[in-house]
């Protein structure tokens, strides 16, 4: 079969069986629709449309199990043939990253500088939000990619792949008490107020599952979707913060310590999101490959 045939059948069934209509959208005859038609089922050996007086009004069995087919093998030729006109562009075009702030202050700038090395005419944007947030700007396609922490619900339409993975960290004030707990506990932490991330993120769900299974019920004294805020005021004193041990840079986080609290918080996988829907574009596969350098 033909490319122009395979877009004739798949321009049929979306105008729902009309030959006039798929003619308009494909800027092409009637009768030139008809013998594409004609010609891939002359060529399968079996007809994919049911007809009454020679006019289309629904697919036949085989039709109905054969034309999906058909429509996704076209739509990934067309995907490649997309991607490949990227590479002839090149250097230009658009790319739009959904991530979380952790990840987008602490985990990707060696990632975007290089890619703005590689590509400085396209236009990167860095879209920010939590865990549902950045799934649904990837199913909209608003978003080209994610990277984030692994959502706890199913998304249908979407995938994701382990690309790294965040340890829990404590954070406190230089010569807080907390510093001297051998060896570090959830007792330990929860005689103190906490700063952690806001509710809507997956990091508290989390965080707050250890202390219940513990039957502990911490203060939460300021809880935020800025890890930075949370380091602000981690430093002033107002409690401990728990956050991702990426967060913390130690030549810039003057006034403040960590302490490793992996083995009282489960780890969290950084994940790469892409659509199923939707072929990777030319620059979303460069970044990709710039993400095999985390950790």
């Amino acid at each position: 079969m033909k490319l122009h045939e395979l877009r004739s059948i798949r321009a049929v069934v979306e105008t729902g069986f009309s030959v006039t209509a798929a003619a308009e959208v494909l800027h092409t005859s009637q009768p030139g629709i008809s013998r594409h038609v004609q010609q891939a089922e002359r060529y399968l050996a079996v007809e994919l449309f049911t007809r009454v007086k020679n006019r289309l009004t629904g697919l036949t069995p085989a039709g109905q199990v054969l034309v999906p087919m058909i429509i996704q093998v076209l739509d990934q030729l067309e995907g490649v043939r997309r991607v490949a006109g990227q590479f002839n562009s090149g250097d230009q075009g658009q790319l739009t990253v959904a991530t979380s702030h952790t990840h987008a202050r602490y985990l990707l700038p060696p990632v975007i500088e290089a890619f703005i090395r590689s590509f400085p005419q396209v236009r990167l944007t860095l879209r920010q939000g939590y865990g549902a947030q950045i799934a649904a700007w990837l199913q909209s396609g608003e978003a080209d990619l994610s990277i984030s922490s692994a959502p706890q619900q199913r998304y249908s339409g979407l995938s994701f792949r382990r690309i790294g993975k965040m340890r829990r960290i404590v954070l406190t004030a230089a010569e807080h008490p907390l510093l001297k707990a051998e060896p570090l506990t959830l007792q330990s932490i929860v005689a103190y107020p906490i700063i952690t991330y806001s509710p809507e993120f997956a990091a508290y769900s989390q965080i707050m599952a250890a202390f219940e299974a513990a039957g502990l019920r911490p203060t939460i004294a300021l809880s935020t979707g800025d890890t930075d805020t949370i380091k602000t005021y981690t430093v002033c004193g107002l409690g401990v913060a728990i956050v991702a041990d990426s967060a913390f840079e130690p030549q810039r986080d003057q006034g403040l310590c960590a302490i490793d609290a992996g083995h009282l918080f489960p780890s969290t996988n950084i994940v790469l999101g892409m659509s199923k829907e939707r072929e990777p574009t030319f620059h979303a596969l460069k970044l990709i490959e710039l993400l095999k350098s985390i950790p």
